[in-house]
């Protein structure tokens, strides 16, 4: 996995030897469920353990492309502007 992945959520883990359900994954904590109906909580990524078997992982786009798509958008949109004008 590299810095342009992103973890998807809905997954098993193990926190502190118990069983939680994973429903977000954010930069450096997920929230999690520790069992049906329970209120969700916030735990640190590292106390985390999983089996990366079960991960579902995204390949994000970099923000440098974002950036580059972003403006050829805009190039093209004032184009198309100035042709129909």
């Amino acid at each position: 996995m590299d810095e342009d992945d992103e973890i998807l959520p809905d997954f098993e883990a193990e926190v502190d030897g118990r069983r939680v359900w994973v429903t977000a994954v954010l930069e450096r904590t997920a929230v999690v469920e520790p069992a049906p109906g329970e209120p969700k909580v916030l735990v640190n990524r590292r106390r985390l353990m999983v089996n990366p078997d079960h991960l579902r992982v995204r390949h994000l786009a970099s923000k440098e492309a974002a950036r580059r798509g972003r403006e050829a958008a805009r190039q093209l949109r004032m184009q198309e502007h100035s042709s129909a004008a």
